[in-house]
């Protein structure tokens, strides 16, 4: 005779056979004790059932495999031979349509104070008395000095500028990251400042996070590796969702229409950044997972 259990569910005799020897064990012990000999069993009577599915889950395990980008080995050795600031601002030329500077910090201050609202690229680009990464690596760098670099800017124009600052003067330590519209202008438009618009500000939220990231992983790289996932945004009003699809999204927070903010930063590779930009990938807010 079939065993009845309370909930009215039918277990097999196999089952209860096993079950009877074990009255007085847990309720999880006896689901764990029926689950294996119902397995035995399909085993046994099925075994065509087993192969399929432990088939199917190997082909989904090397699809997975294939699919989730793992940085490459090279990337990390290239970024270990960086060990000076202006190598790693060397490697940076690649990346079309942007423009590095640095500073010294008060000297950022007083720029970004000075800074007009609505301030056209060419005229950010004409006025200014900023110091590129080609002068860095020059030699004498005039009025800025390699060991007083505090404050690296990249601005793609029309895109948006990003305010990296370092600690020590000098070093490849980043300590805080921003970003900003190109036409903001302004005393909070510093690293640990917050932009007016709403799709900087979810940026520099992410972009803080992916700093301590590259810090805990391996401090050594991390400015390297920080510069260059900052290039990944050069995609921001263009690439669409990796997982819907979709160029703009409502933000439940802000209630407004906006673009894939995040870029993944824990499988992050820099030499797609280089080599092909469509490679990397954009998420919004909402289609967004801390796995990725």
């Amino acid at each position: 005779m079939p065993l009845v259990c309370p909930d009215g569910a039918v277990v097999a005799y196999a089952w209860k056979r096993q079950l009877a020897g074990q009255a007085g064990a847990s309720a999880v012990d006896r689901t764990r004790l029926a689950l294996k000999a119902f397995t035995d069993q399909k085993r046994r009577f099925f075994p065509h059932l087993d192969e399929g599915s432990s088939g199917q889950s190997n082909e989904s395990a090397t699809k997975k495999q294939c699919v989730s980008p793992v940085p490459a080995a090279h990337d990390q050795e290239e970024a270990l031979e960086c060990k000076t600031l202006s190598e790693v601002l060397a490697r940076l030329e690649k990346v079309p349509n942007l423009k590095i500077f640095t500073y010294e910090r008060l000297d950022w201050l007083k720029r970004a104070s000075s800074l007009p609202e609505n301030e056209s690229p060419s005229e950010t680009l004409k006025d200014h008395n900023f110091h590129s990464s080609s002068k860095l690596r020059a030699g004498p760098l005039g009025d800025v000095a390699p060991d007083k670099v505090a404050v690296i800017e990249l601005l793609f124009p029309s895109l948006f500028r990003a305010v990296v600052s370092l600690h020590p003067a000098g070093s490849t330590d980043p300590d805080a990251v921003a970003f900003f519209s190109p036409d903001e202008g302004g005393s909070y438009i510093h690293a640990r400042g917050f932009s007016i618009y709403h799709v900087y500000k979810h940026i520099t939220e992410h972009a803080a996070m992916a700093l301590q990231y590259f810090i805990g992983v391996r401090a050594e790289t991390a400015l390297y590796t920080l510069l260059h996932w900052i290039c990944s945004y050069q995609t921001l009003f263009t690439k669409v969702c990796s997982k819907c699809g979709r160029l703009l999204s409502m933000d439940r927070q802000s209630a407004l229409l906006l673009p894939p903010v995040y870029r993944p930063y824990r499988q992050f590779s820099a030499s797609n950044i280089s080599s092909n930009l469509n490679l990397a990938r954009a998420y919004h807010v909402g289609c967004y997972s801390e796995e990725l």
